[in-house]
């Protein structure tokens, strides 16, 4: 239950920003204002303070990916009144739509810079689930990848604490996998990719295109040195309704 309670609160996280992007808001900002709550600091009680988490590209790890659909297993099993667990059951489809989210932010800013998705070549940040960790278990980056791999020329994988993964194409040498890269996509928030600099990426990559799924850059000075810059589900205004199997 307590896995499942954490999985409800990371999908409403994922979803604000789906609202957000529809109505041309800034995620961050948002996220920003709820997190800044109580504001009557004469009375903290009247206004408790709220602990809105940070939206991210995708949900990985032994527990949670699982735990609601166990929890949900138990209760078809053994329930003496049926029950139908819609918030859970949304939010677990909800946090596993994410990675086809960020390859649709990705073919969207390919098209603004007149990019044929199947000559580009991609770099993954990232491939444990969690940052600084060389945990795998259910990473978002395995989706990701699954759903890139066939519509773009090349996409590889880069972890600073992960050398090899079944057939997944993954390499320690950031640099190297940098170079003659059209895009690169940020999925785990590990500290080598936080000291990685735009001017760094700027003068590696082939076309200047970022998707930020940890917000590690700041959007603004991206911007300015002339990235298209996809600063998590901010960028292009859309509707998404994440359907009953998962899919967009």
């Amino acid at each position: 239950m307590e896995n499942t309670y954490r999985d409800v609160n990371i999908a409403f996280a994922n979803e604000v920003p789906l609202i957000c992007e529809s109505l041309g808001a800034d995620i961050h900002d948002v996220h920003r204002f709820v997190n800044s709550l109580p504001n009557d600091t004469t009375n903290p009680d009247a206004n408790p303070y709220r602990n809105m988490h940070t939206p991210g590209a995708g949900v990985g790890g032994h527990c949670l990916p699982k735990d609601s659909w166990l929890l949900k297993y138990g209760l078809d099993t053994y329930e003496e009144i049926p029950v139908d667990p819609r918030i859970i059951v949304a939010s677990r489809q909800l946090n596993d739509y994410m990675p086809q989210h960020m390859k649709t932010l990705l073919l969207d800013a390919l098209a603004e810079r007149k990019l044929k998705p199947e000559e580009t070549n991609i770099l993954i940040l990232g491939f444990a689930f969690l940052e600084n960790s060389d945990d795998p278990r259910n990473t978002p980056t395995m989706p990701l990848y699954n759903i890139l791999r066939d519509e773009l020329n090349t996409v590889i994988i880069h972890d600073p604490y992960i050398k090899e993964y079944q057939d997944y194409p993954i390499t320690t040498d950031l640099a190297k996998a940098l170079e003659n890269k059209d895009a690169a996509i940020l999925v785990t928030k590990h500290q080598e990719y936080q000291h990685l600099t735009l001017d760094q990426l700027k003068a590696t990559l082939c076309t200047p295109i970022i998707v930020d799924g940890r917000n590690v850059w700041n959007r603004h000075q991206a911007i300015e040195k002339g990235f298209t810059f996809i600063f998590f589900l901010v960028t292009f205004k859309r509707v998404y309704t994440p359907s009953i199997d998962g899919e967009g």
